[in-house]
């Protein structure tokens, strides 16, 4: 069973969106970094979905790196031996990215939506 579970809002001074509970196999992550701005931003709450563990195609994905959950975007590139590799990054700095082999990414589960709350005026 994934290690992710339903996260509620901690930060107050953001709204705390109320949300329907997630449809079995699925759950909530809230954003707590601007990394992916302007995709998602401190306050969003991602659904993701845990029944994905492997990384298919080009996508957003909770990750296992260094004993952390963390969301990023992973893409697969040739790597620096010119074998297929993942290439791990966030929005905001597309360039300071890294590589992972196939054997060293754990997916924990795949992002398919995320809520914004903002406010305005």
């Amino acid at each position: 069973m994934n290690a992710l579970v339903q996260v509620q809002s901690q930060i107050e001074s953001y709204p705390s969106p109320v949300l329907m509970p997630p449809a079995e196999g699925r759950a909530y992550v809230l954003v707590r970094d601007n990394l992916n701005a302007p995709s998602f931003e401190i306050g969003d709450v991602l659904e993701v979905d845990l029944g994905i563990t492997r990384c298919r195609w080009d996508g957003v994905y909770v990750i296992l790196l260094g004993g952390r959950q963390i969301v990023r975007r992973v893409q697969i590139r040739p790597g620096k031996n010119g074998r297929p590799a993942f290439y791990i990054f966030t929005t905001s700095s597309r360039d300071q990215g890294f590589f992972l082999s196939f054997d060293e990414l754990v997916v924990l589960a795949e992002v398919k939506n995320v809520c914004s709350v903002r406010r305005i005026g």
